[in-house]
């Protein structure tokens, strides 16, 4: 899956693939859906489960447990994946920008990002008693 954003001026594209988790194991030797993870617990929720907005509709997030390192890497990865004409530093990348807005960049693509963690019947594997069988 690719989405395009207007990053600074720029049209950035981002890719997300079967080999998203593994380029960001190898690019920073930390697991992809534990940070992930960790970013989705960040995210402040209400009584009822659903994830608070600000005003300007952004998710409003602890930074205490925020680890920003972890978007920007997601973010370089996916970037990388869509144009091999990223820098393979994440550093000279994030330079090429006068402003990145991480955390916006981040809730923009965080629906393609989440998109393998759910569950739907097509993609379970239902067949307990017969796995080879099973959808994947």
């Amino acid at each position: 899956m690719q989405v395009s954003l207007n990053i600074d001026g720029k049209t950035v594209p981002f890719r997300k693939s079967g080999a998203t988790m593994l380029a960001y194991k190898m690019q920073t030797g930390r697991e992809f859906y534990a940070d992930l993870s960790a970013f989705l617990l960040s995210m402040r929720l209400d009584e009822s489960g659903k994830v608070v907005l600000k005003e300007n509709g952004m998710p409003d997030v602890d930074v205490e447990k925020l680890n920003i390192e972890c978007m920007y890497s997601m973010l370089h990865v996916m970037a990388r994946s869509a144009d091999k004409n990223v820098p393979a530093d994440l550093l000279e990348w994030l330079d090429t920008f006068e402003e990145f807005p991480v955390i916006r960049i981040f809730n923009r693509l965080l629906p393609m990002i989440n998109n393998e963690m759910k569950i739907d019947e097509k993609n379970s594997l239902t067949a307990a008693e017969n796995p080879q069988e099973a959808a994947i």
